[in-house]
């Protein structure tokens, strides 16, 4: 994959039917009978909250300044122009094998506080805190932290292609970014993304419309509803270019 390719085009799968679905994050609302593409749809295929559209522009409030920061922590204020959030970074990276991938989230995540999500076509994996250890069993998946998230997926016989989405302007070895002039901005839905399912007397969340129920324990969810805060990466146009998962709080 090349930097001037569109990366959902690469990194997207054609939606799934509701009782095969990759990613057990949900809308807050119905999604429409046919969902149109966008910028804004997560690169794994996750449908996103209407309110939260490619072609609307964010005019949030400048988030507050924060210290200068190492690579892969968060960097300070706003920009010179007035836009809001901090400096953000989208990359790409083709053929990693499974060592090599395990590899770059162990060091990009080197402080273990992330949590993880895994699946296949014939499963979806827990959340879970931490890093994965293996992806024998698994085709697609994602990590996130406070400052970062990685997804990946096949690209070929026993090779991965990775998308990284973080703040600064520093990225993983081998990645070549996507878009220039990035801010991260909170997201406007405060409590975060819908997951899929109501949580029953065992702590799993059903959903009527999934064969299985689904595991979110690695998150520490007791609400009736789970729900992932987020960050936008915004263009210096105002358009929304990416959809990050983030944390409220580290854990570890």
């Amino acid at each position: 994959m090349s930097a001037d390719q569109h990366p959902e085009e690469q990194l997207a799968p054609a939606p799934p039917a509701a009782d095969d679905r990759p990613l057990p994050l949900a809308p807050s609302d119905a999604p429409p009978a046919t969902p149109t593409p966008t910028p804004a749809t997560n690169v794994a295929g996750d449908m996103l909250p209407q309110s939260v559209h490619a072609e609307t522009p964010v005019d949030a409030e400048p988030a507050s300044d924060e210290a200068a920061a190492e690579p892969g922590e968060p960097p300070a204020d706003a920009a010179a122009d007035g836009r809001p959030g901090v400096p953000a970074i989208a990359a790409v990276r083709d053929d990693l094998t499974a060592d090599a991938l395990l590899a770059l989230l162990r060091a990009t995540f080197a402080d273990g506080r992330a949590h993880y999500w895994v699946a296949c076509p014939e499963a979806l994996g827990p959340i879970s805190a931490g890093l994965p250890t293996d992806l024998d069993d698994w085709s697609e998946g994602r990590v996130w932290s406070a400052v970062a998230e990685m997804r990946w997926h096949p690209s070929g016989a026993a090779r991965f292609s990775a998308l990284y989405l973080g703040e600064g302007d520093a990225r993983p070895e081998g990645f070549q970014p996507l878009s220039d002039e990035l801010r991260a901005v909170p997201s406007a839905e405060a409590d975060g993304l819908f997951l899929w399912g109501t949580r029953a007397a065992d702590g799993l969340y059903g959903e009527p419309r999934l064969p299985r129920p689904l595991d979110y324990a690695g998150l520490g969810a007791t609400a009736p509803e789970a729900r992932l805060p987020y960050r936008l990466l915004v263009g210096a146009d105002g358009q929304v270019r990416f959809i990050r998962l983030t944390t409220l709080t580290e854990t570890g």
